[in-house]
């Protein structure tokens, strides 16, 4: 999910609120919950992906990887970070050695200029989707290198104001003047990342990003037919579905239904999960994490911000036929 998932969130959830306050006014949150679920049903269809396209050449010896920046619906490239449609704002964008040393790559200009028009009424844009050709030497330290892009944390905010109206901004429910009620506030990041090895394959180390996919599988040599396990850490320990609340992780890939909208889901057990990879080409792995926010809870620091925390962690690897 991104922004113009989120935004369309808030319209629809406007909407909903009015069918259903009559009946349920007194419980704001489980009007809440409804919306989101509502919503969450429809999501994985419309919603704003990220990812991190990565692939590797040797072409020419020692070699190199070519890491880009995916944002939309379709696999490798669909949209760009700053559009008409939804903007994506990064926080961070670096390369971790196996060591875990930093290397900060340089970040995506968010320059939005205006689109040049053609004879034929086709608008040419242009943008940066980070880009960047990590070259090897006979010196690059062996072992499995991991590329790591996060979004900055944005606030949504769903209120009604104080002549009675429903309304949303995108900003946290501290900073609504004119709100006689906060229905609902979440504080979104999306989180992704990509793998590639020089000479041999070796378990990536877990980064403590907030939502973090972290596999257990040699993602070097990935066929298909073969079992691809994860663990799936939220604020670096195991994360696992709550038995009302049962929280899964999707695989899309264009070569298997992405473009009908078709993913494989598999429920979250005591932070692993796993799948049994169908066809070759480029799979990208994704959670979608809601979490209340609480003054007991992890994220006590955001209790005057938001009610609620979004997180979206991707990882994208390459299957062999």
């Amino acid at each position: 999910m991104a922004r113009q998932l989120l935004c369309s969130m808030f319209q629809f959830s406007m909407q909903i609120c009015e069918l259903i306050e009559e009946v349920i006014i007194k419980r704001a949150r489980v009007i809440i919950i409804v919306i989101f679920l509502l919503i969450g049903f429809s999501s994985s269809a419309k919603a704003h992906m990220f990812w991190i396209n990565l692939y590797e050449s040797f072409s020419h010896p020692p070699g190199h990887a070519i890491v880009s920046l995916g944002y939309g619906h379709a696999i490798p490239m669909d949209d760009l970070l700053v559009s008409e449609g939804a903007t994506l704002r990064l926080a961070t964008y670096e390369l971790v050695d196996p060591d875990l040393g930093r290397t900060q790559l340089p970040k995506p200009s968010m320059e939005n200029k205006e689109g040049l028009k053609t004879n034929s009424d086709i608008i040419v844009h242009t943008g940066d989707l980070g880009i960047r050709k990590l070259s090897f030497t006979d010196k690059t330290k062996p072992g499995t290198y991991q590329v790591v892009a996060i979004s900055k944390s944005d606030f949504y905010t769903l209120y009604k104001n104080k002549k009675g109206k429903r309304k949303w901004e995108i900003k946290p429910m501290n900073e609504i003047e004119d709100a006689e009620k906060i229905i609902h506030s979440v504080n979104y990041k999306a989180l992704a990342k990509a793998f590639f090895s020089v000479k041999n394959w070796t378990d990536p180390k877990p980064l403590g990003l907030d939502l973090e996919i972290i596999p257990k599988t040699d993602l070097s040599d990935v066929h298909v037919g073969d079992v691809v396990q994860f663990q799936i850490n939220l604020m670096g320990r195991p994360f696992s579905s709550k038995p009302n609340k049962l929280e899964r992780i999707t695989a899309t890939s264009n070569s298997f239904g992405g473009p009908d909208d078709f993913f494989l889901a598999a429920n979250i057990y005591r932070g692993k999960a796993q799948f049994r990879m169908p066809a070759a080409g480029q799979w990208v792995v994704s959670v979608d994490l809601m979490q209340e926010v609480t003054s007991e809870g992890n994220f006590k620091e955001l209790v005057d911000k938001c009610t609620a925390i979004l997180y979206v962690s991707s990882i994208s690897f390459n299957v062999k036929p």
